[in-house]
């Protein structure tokens, strides 16, 4: 990043040095990874190269993690397209992804209100993913989940075939069944 901001700046390793009141060697250390700076002297070094820093932090999340906000939109364009099943296994990854992340991560990954997604039933599903993971993760469930587009009439019994309605009834999460949605829990718990 030094010798980036250096080579655009136009300076050699010695101006850059003279400018950010250091040793050429030093900067030469910084650039070739035998040192790394600590946040001011970055700073000093970037700013005399006139970039400034910027620090984001950022909640850890499982590497392509998406958010229920962004399942909601992709879950949105997948009914469009008529690919019901590809939404639905939307639905049921979400929980690897919130699993394999931090808490601040899960927090992020439930806390935005997800946009319309044209069916009542997935709207009501995401709020129950949204209650049911924040249960199990120790958190807040957020507000978003009682509004009262969350909730579908008649019942939307995922599984398809009526033979399997009493196990679904039976064995489907209490607040996923608050919000109307019946699925057993254990499309998620994968292996």
């Amino acid at each position: 990043m030094i010798r980036s901001a250096r080579l655009a700046a136009g300076l050699t390793q010695l101006e850059l040095a003279t400018r950010a009141r250091t040793a050429q060697p030093a900067v030469a250390a910084y650039e070739s990874g035998a040192r790394t700076p600590n946040l001011a002297t970055l700073q000093r070094l970037l700013g005399a190269c006139e970039h400034d820093v910027e620090v984001l932090a950022r909640p850890r999340v499982r590497r392509g993690a998406a958010s229920l906000a962004e399942l909601g939109q992709a879950i949105g364009e997948d009914r469009e397209h008529g690919r019901e099943r590809d939404a639905l296994r939307l639905l049921f990854g979400f929980a690897d992804d919130f699993r394999a992340s931090s808490r601040p991560g899960r927090t992020a990954l439930i806390r935005e209100k997800p946009p319309p997604t044209g069916d009542a039933r997935f709207d009501a599903a995401l709020a129950g993913v949204a209650e049911l993971f924040a249960a199990e993760g120790g958190l807040p469930a957020p507000e978003w989940v009682d509004e009262p587009d969350r909730f579908v009439e008649p019942w939307w019994f995922v599984a398809s075939r009526p033979a399997f309605h009493a196990y679904v009834l039976a064995h489907t999460p209490a607040v996923m069944a608050r919000h109307g949605v019946f699925m057993a829990r254990e499309v998620f718990d994968r292996a």
